[in-house]
């Protein structure tokens, strides 16, 4: 009786792994990054039609021997695309992010991030590939120049606030919905 349970355990459990490696993961705005399921069922889905106006603030650490950005940079691609899947067009997402304390250096260009933790940024690609999808990113002034930053150390087309208190002050009573991930 036992064995005829374990097998019947097994056989579900191997039933339902196929069917969710058979999941299609889509990229419908960032390509190559932020993979997402295509489920079968969405009670609760964005709506097409609004604009989103998204203020998003990473606050995450950097570790020094990471390969890849951190979860919560990475999760902006997700969160773009999680609105592509649900059929928000990219001209409709209005998304910012604000970097400050612990991850302020990863805005350092490709040889400054390199000099400071003796490798390749895993943040550079994420974020020029998020900014030509039309995210607005934007540096804390005040945690940038207390990590010891300069202007020419910084990432093409990311922008310097006074600080991340004033800009996202600033960004809320503009409308924007907002979201801490650290």
């Amino acid at each position: 009786m036992k064995q005829c349970i374990l097998i019947a355990v097994a056989v579900l459990f191997f039933t339902h792994l196929s069917q969710a490696q058979e999941k299609k993961w889509v990229n419908p705005i960032i390509k190559n990054y932020g993979g997402i399921l295509e489920l079968d069922r969405v009670d609760v889905a964005p709506d097409p039609d609004m604009e989103y106006k998204i203020l998003i603030e990473l606050v995450h650490k950097i570790d020094k021997t990471q390969e890849r950005a951190a979860f919560p940079a990475l999760n902006v691609a997700r969160l773009m695309n999680l609105h592509g899947v649900g059929g928000v067009k990219q001209e409709n997402l209005k998304v910012t992010v604000v970097i400050h304390g612990g991850a302020t250096n990863s805005v350092l260009n490709d040889e400054a991030y390199k000099k400071r933790y003796e490798m390749d940024s895993p943040y550079v690609p994420l974020y020029k590939e998020l900014m030509e999808a039309g995210v607005e990113v934007i540096v804390c002034g005040q945690s940038y120049a207390s990590y010891g930053n300069s202007v020419d150390d910084l990432m093409d087309n990311v922008k310097v606030g006074t600080s991340a208190l004033t800009t996202i002050s600033t960004y809320q009573l503009k409308g924007y919905a907002f979201f801490k991930w650290d």
